[in-house]
């Protein structure tokens, strides 16, 4: 995802690419804004921008070997969290059994909305939340060193999502993350997060 392909958000980009020129990225950030804002693919191009290994002054080289892995979602070093359920197909419910789906979903609408992501992944009327295994696994995946990247990225979508359990056993990973780790959080109602992870996080606000 490049910053140019996002629409409007100017003096956000600005301020998110000075974070990396001047490098003062901090290691668990909140993208809060309101469904529509592009929350989600500002987040996603600052971890590609993070990562790009020919980065401009304004955006993203775009081609080279990580770049190409980011617009496609399938970087070794990016780890998405996301609401999910249980389905017929998918009895345990963990973000990797999804990741088909969410890079489609993502590179068809990079503006979707929980209720589109839910249709996606066959939910039909259920919501889908961040169980406490998902935990566990990112926690697993963040003790490997990084494939590629300097930087391991893990965007968490809607952590208001996430069950207490879940966010209890995240807190000492995110407070005190390994080295060059990243925690990209995206919400559409902050006041709805657990005010232990909220206590945490430097605040970003999508107008």
């Amino acid at each position: 995802m490049l910053f140019k392909d996002i629409i409007g958000q100017e003096e956000i980009k600005k301020k998110l690419i000075k974070t990396v020129e001047e490098n003062r990225v901090g290691h668990a950030q909140l993208f809060s804004g309101p469904e529509g804002a592009g929350s989600l693919p500002l987040a996603i191009a600052y971890a590609q921008y993070i990562s790009c290994e020919n980065r401009s002054e304004n955006d993203s080289c775009g081609t080279c070997h990580s770049c190409l892995k980011y617009s496609k979602l399938i970087h070794p070093d990016l780890h998405f969290i996301l609401p999910v359920a249980s389905t017929p197909k998918v009895k345990e419910p963990l973000t990797d059994k999804f990741l088909e789906e969410w890079r489609t979903s993502f590179l068809k609408n990079p503006y979707l909305n929980p209720v589109e992501w839910y249709k996606a992944i066959g939910l039909e009327n259920k919501q889908g939340f961040i169980n406490v295994a998902e935990s566990y696994e990112i926690i697993r995946k963040l003790s490997l060193k990084s494939y590629e990247s300097e930087y391991k990225v893990v965007i968490i979508w809607l952590p208001e999502k996430m069950n207490k359990s879940a966010a209890n056993k995240l807190l000492k990973i995110i407070e005190e993350p390994p080295s060059k780790t990243l925690f990209l959080m995206v919400t559409e109602n902050s006041t709805n997060i657990l005010p232990t992870i909220y206590s945490r996080v430097q605040m970003i606000r999508i107008p």
